[in-house]
């Protein structure tokens, strides 16, 4: 069970951010600072997709695919940003770069995305190769007693 007082680190390519609260990385995750691709973990040391871990993801993320999900990520997304009132643009004066945006989003966190399913399960099926692997050969050199 995830508390607020759990602690989170965000690995964002080969940069390492945190310690995040829950709160936090959920806030982040509907802001953009943090990105379905991103990977979380609680010690620096394993780490996972934030899409695998359902405890971060704010409510407003999971039903972008409707009008009325979307208008809900929309509002709590206003409501937790940062910036100044002059500089969030108006729902209704969106450029067409905003509504790019707003269609990839959509599409990044819906639960039909086959590329999401494909990538979260990716990276740990080939660890699991590369560990087994390597017990192998760690195996095998230690009953022919080389090294």
């Amino acid at each position: 069970m995830v508390t607020e007082e759990s602690q989170w680190y965000v690995q964002k390519g080969s940069r390492v951010q945190g310690p995040y609260s829950a709160h936090e990385v959920g806030r982040y995750l509907l802001l953009g600072r943090v990105r379905n691709t991103d990977r979380v973990s609680r010690d620096g040391e394993l780490w996972e997709p934030v899409t695998q871990v359902p405890e971060l993801i704010p409510e407003e993320l999971l039903d972008l695919d409707t009008d009325v999900g979307f208008q809900r990520f929309v509002d709590a997304r206003s409501r937790h940003d940062t910036r100044s009132e002059e500089n969030v643009v108006a729902p209704d004066r969106r450029s067409e770069a905003d509504e790019n945006m707003t269609e990839q989003l959509r599409k990044d966190w819906s639960v039909e995305n086959p590329d999401m399913s494909a990538a979260g399960s990716a990276l740990p099926w080939s660890l699991l190769g590369i560990t087994l692997g390597a017990l192998g050969i760690v195996l095998y050199l230690n009953s022919t007693g080389g090294v």
